[in-house]
Order: structure tokens, then C-alpha cells, then sequence
């Protein structure tokens, strides 16, 4: 029976996914759990705990919900993100420029260094 549940929804291997049930905020806890096969109210009291001493909860689901992808969607939103900044010319020039400035100072610290 469980065979079944998880080659309908994985056939090799399961992955990692904010899931669309049991979802509070961005579901990123429900997700967690379902991956790690725990309850999510102890990964929410984790992050309860981490965002009480010292904050890094809010960081850390932060990040994990843009680095998570939702069920249902082949990437996630920082997955997206990039890709659509690579699409945009004015992105592409700038990395271009950059590289154009770097190899710039690089050819220039070579010859520094060949000529002393």
C-alpha cells in the first residue's frame, strides 16, 4: 500500500516540495515533514524555537521558501527568479560588463606582475 502511494506520486525517488495540504503560512513546514516522515508541528516548534532565541528561524524558512519548489511545479521561485533575470537584456549586459571589467583588471594585474 505504500508502495503504491509513492510510485503514483515518485516513481524513483521522493523529493523535497511545500505541499498544498496542511499548509499554514508557505507550507514549508508540512512540506519538511512529509519529506522527513515526522509530524509538522515538531518542525513548527523548531522554528518557533530557533525564531525565539536568536531569529534564525524566520531566516531559515525564509530561504526555504524561496528555495523550495511547490507541489506541483517543476522549480521554485528563486529557481524562477534567475532564470527570468537571465532572459532580461538589461541583466545580460551588466554580467557582460562585469566580465568585460574583470578580465580588464586581470590582463592588467598579469602584465603588472610580468613586467617587475
Amino acid at each position: 500500500m505504500d508502495m503504491e502511494k509513492s510510485t503514483e506520486n515518485s516513481p524513483t525517488e521522493k523529493r523535497l516540495r511545500r505541499t498544498r495540504d496542511g499548509r499554514i503560512i508557505a507550507s514549508v513546514c508540512s512540506g519538511a515533514a512529509r519529506y522527513l516522515g515526522v509530524d509538522a508541528n515538531i518542525l513548527r516548534l523548531g522554528l518557533a524555537a530557533f525564531t525565539v532565541f536568536g531569529g534564525a528561524g524566520v531566516l531559515v524558512y525564509a530561504l526555504a521558501w524561496v528555495l523550495i519548489p511547490e507541489e506541483g511545479r517543476p522549480s521554485s521561485i528563486a529557481e524562477d527568479m534567475i532564470k527570468k533575470a537571465n532572459e532580461n537584456p538589461t541583466v545580460q549586459d551588466a554580467v557582460q560588463k562585469t566580465k568585460d571589467a574583470v578580465n580588464r583588471n586581470l590582463n592588467k594585474e598579469s602584465k603588472d606582475h610580468s613586467h617587475t
